[in-house]
């Protein structure tokens, strides 16, 4: 699990006094008598960096729960060989490698004492208070955990009170705005009871309601492994990719709402059954995002590649030869990481029983060389489950962190990267483009982006800040400002722009870029998008006094159409006359507020209430194209002696 990097110490400054130069001959005495110096591979293991105890670990995460800037590690410890699995107590390692401790175990301090069945621990902000909480999904059938951050890292477990009483046998979870409203909502798989994937909407406080019978297709699957959240479609919301241990491997497609009421298994290849874990990225820079999936059963593992860009139709290709100069090992996790700041996401492997870790090179071509020797990792044979990435030490490289369990020591390790810095921005995979008019000029106006670094794992990338910046040209002047670009889960990231205090939208024309940065600093801008603003918009509203009358209108300010105005509260029946002008104001009478410029005023259309003090208009939408951009602003007066209405803003849309 991918958090943000540290950032990247200062180096230091040393004076150094002159000394005389050593003769050829001496030099080379000198040097012969050195001692060997370790081999520094791609990554290198830290022994004795990872302190605490050595048991049983499924899986890891890197991440800031202390708010210190630098990324510590917690790990979801239980034994599930089998059904029922073994309660383990969780570890936390603070980061203090910048003050030369190493990682410290902090577990008592920080975690409940609560032994649980953890298989895999993912870390957000589920309540909006700004620090990241956990949540692990548990072996079982045992209660599923969701441990609440303070500020300052001290967990307090808050399951039943967030999720409810949740026993399943959950082998993993993953995290997301499923719905768009904001908040990040959760889905668990369940490897032993009925192999229904179960989605948990969040309320917004960090309170979960569990929602798979009305959002979620019945797809009974056994023998669960991992749940994928991500955009396969490229329809910008967040679909599901549901593996396992069982043929059919599933794939849920979001409706926009969070209802995943369509699923397929057609789409993954058939050589992808009996799988433990998946990824996805745009492997292959092509804009659509890519997948890569561990085997059980011929334990071959796969590449597949996204046909989407440019067949224009969704379908996977598994390319097993895209992996050379080896496959076949029983491994158990893929990892993201740009190892060579080359630009282009090179392939983790946690293996299981391998001579080392394995770092395959993405040649740009959707190949990946096995690396061997000082290329790769350290050759260490042990059992790995888990695998993160991230700037552990704060020098600019990604290091790697594995949690080790099934057989062996159980001893978790850490590999610092010893190639390249990071220079590489971020790269937006795909942004949504949007209609050159808005009709809606009350907002929000939405964009969003699948984005990725340099490294990524389990939906997360390394990126540490995003906005959109944006210009807004109006009938005031200009003006101009930043929303933020925030993640939603899966690589996709959403902005909503809001009308801005004092600044009219309807008529308004909106130039916005999107903007990312990592954590060394490396930014990348999107070109800029233009779209006007039209429609029908309310205004002045809540004036009280006489202004008391209700204006509204309905449908379509486009050529050819109808706007259909209504007005409310007014009296029983009561004639009065809808004024139409060029222009909003804002003019104080003694009988009330005149909200149309009395300067521009185009014409009075008489109208009248019924008798509950209502009423309706159509106005037709004349086809002429030179009044395309034309504002008229609408205000009632009635008759009751004398009551005035808000006013409606209508810019004529093409």
């Amino acid at each position: 699990m991918l958090r943000r990097p540290g950032a990247a110490r200062p180096a230091s400054r040393r004076t150094f006094p002159r000394v005389k130069p050593l003769s050829p001959s001496v030099l080379l005495a000198s040097l012969l008598l050195l001692p060997a110096l370790p081999a520094q591979y791609r990554y290198t293991q830290q022994v004795g960096l990872v302190t605490g105890p050595t048991v049983m670990t499924e899986g890891c995460i890197l991440v800031d729960v202390d708010g210190d800037a630098d990324l510590d590690v917690v790990f979801a410890n239980g034994y599930v060989l089998s059904s029922t699995g073994s309660a383990i107590q969780p570890t936390i390692l603070i980061n203090k490698i910048g003050q030369s401790l190493g990682l410290v175990d902090e577990t008592a301090a920080r975690l409940p004492t609560l032994a649980i069945k953890g298989t895999l621990v993912v870390a957000f902000d589920l309540e909006g208070d700004g620090d990241k909480d956990l949540v692990f999904s548990c072996n079982g059938p045992s209660q599923q955990r969701v441990y609440v951050n303070n500020g300052a890292g001290v967990f307090t477990d808050e399951s039943v009170a967030r999720l409810g009483a949740l026993n399943i046998a959950a082998a993993g979870l993953a995290y997301g705005d499923v719905d768009q409203d904001g908040d990040f909502d959760l889905f668990f798989n369940d490897e032993l009871t009925n192999g229904q994937l179960k989605l948990f909407l969040n309320n917004g406080a960090g309170v979960f309601t569990n929602v798979t019978a009305t959002h979620v297709a019945v797809a009974p699957k056994t023998n669960q492994q991992d749940v994928v959240l991500c955009d396969v479609d490229l329809d910008f919301d967040l679909d599901v990719v549901n593996i396992g241990k069982s043929s059919g491997q599933q794939i849920y497609f979001n409706d926009g709402t969070g209802h995943f009421l369509s699923v397929t298994t057609a789409l993954l290849p058939a050589g992808t059954g009996l799988t433990y874990e998946a990824e996805a990225a745009d492997l292959d820079h092509d804009g659509d995002l890519d997948l890569t999936m561990l085997s059980v059963s011929s334990l071959t593992d796969t590449v597949l590649r996204n046909n989407l860009i440019p067949s224009g139709t969704l379908s996977f290709t598994s390319l097993t030869t895209a992996l050379t100069g080896g496959n076949g090992d029983d491994d158990n996790e893929w990892v993201f990481v740009d190892s060579n700041d080359d630009g282009w996401l090179d392939i983790v492997n946690g293996s299981l029983q391998s001579n080392g870790e394995k770092l395959y090179v993405n040649n740009g071509a959707f190949s990946f060389a096995r690396q061997s020797g000082t290329a790769g990792f350290s050759p260490l044979v042990d059992s790995t489950l888990d695998v993160a990435v991230g700037d552990l030490n704060g020098d600019g490289v990604f290091d790697i962190v594995t949690a080790q369990g099934e057989s062996g020591s159980f001893l978790n390790r850490a590999y610092y990267g010893t190639g390249p810095a990071d220079s590489q921005p971020p790269r937006f995979v795909r942004v949504e483009q949007l209609p050159a008019m808005s009709t809606q000029p009350d907002g929000p106006f939405v964009v969003r982006a699948i984005v990725q670094d340099s490294a990524v794992d389990d939906g997360e990338t390394s990126v540490a800040s995003a906005a959109m910046d944006w210009s807004i040209t109006h009938v005031g002047g200009t003006a101009t400002g930043s929303t933020p670009l925030r993640f939603r889960g899966g690589l996709l990231y959403r902005a909503e722009l809001l009308p801005p205090p004092g600044v009219v939208m309807n008529g308004a024309s909106v130039t916005f870029t999107l903007r990312a940065t990592d954590q060394r600093g490396n930014t990348t801008t999107t070109p800029a998008q233009t779209f006007g603003v039209c429609g029908l918009q309310r205004y002045a509203l809540g004036l009280g006094g006489a202004n008391t009358a209700q204006l509204s209108a309905t449908g379509t300010t486009s050529a050819g159409g109808t706007a259909t105005f209504a007005w409310s509260q007014t009296g029983a029946s009561t004639p009065g006359v809808l004024v139409l002008s060029l222009a909003r104001a804002q003019v104080a009478y003694p009988q009330g507020i005149l909200v149309v410029d009395p300067n521009l005023l185009m014409t009075l259309v008489p109208i009248a209430s019924d008798g509950s003090g209502a009423g309706i208009l159509p106005i037709p939408i004349p086809v002429a194209p030179p009044l395309v951009g034309l504002r008229v602003a609408f205000q009632g007066l009635f008759d009751v002696p004398f009551l005035l209405s808000n006013g409606v803003d209508v810019v004529i849309c093409p």
